[in-house]
């Protein structure tokens, strides 16, 4: 798969995750700062904290720890199945 193909369907699981409910067309500037997180995450637990902090600037809401670990572990398994293939 193409990297912008990962890239979309990355932002298609962000986007449905719509983590305050507002719809999923409502997120601007997340999913792209989302996904720049993930590529400089280390481990899920860190991107998870990235992804708690990226909607608490934006929303000035607290998402709970265990919704942020759930979204980042999806998107660090497409991350890495990617990255293996050559």
């Amino acid at each position: 798969m193409k990297d912008s193909q990962v890239v979309e369907e990355m932002i298609q699981i962000i986007k449905a995750w719509d983590p305050f409910q507002y719809g999923e067309d409502f997120y601007e500037t997340e999913p792209a700062d989302v996904i720049s997180a993930l590529y400089d995450a280390e481990d899920p637990l860190s991107f998870a904290k990235d992804i708690q902090a990226i909607y608490h600037h934006s929303f000035d809401q607290l998402l709970p720890m265990e919704s942020c670990q759930h979204i980042a572990n999806q998107l660090f398994v497409i991350r890495e199945g990617n990255s293996c293939s050559l």
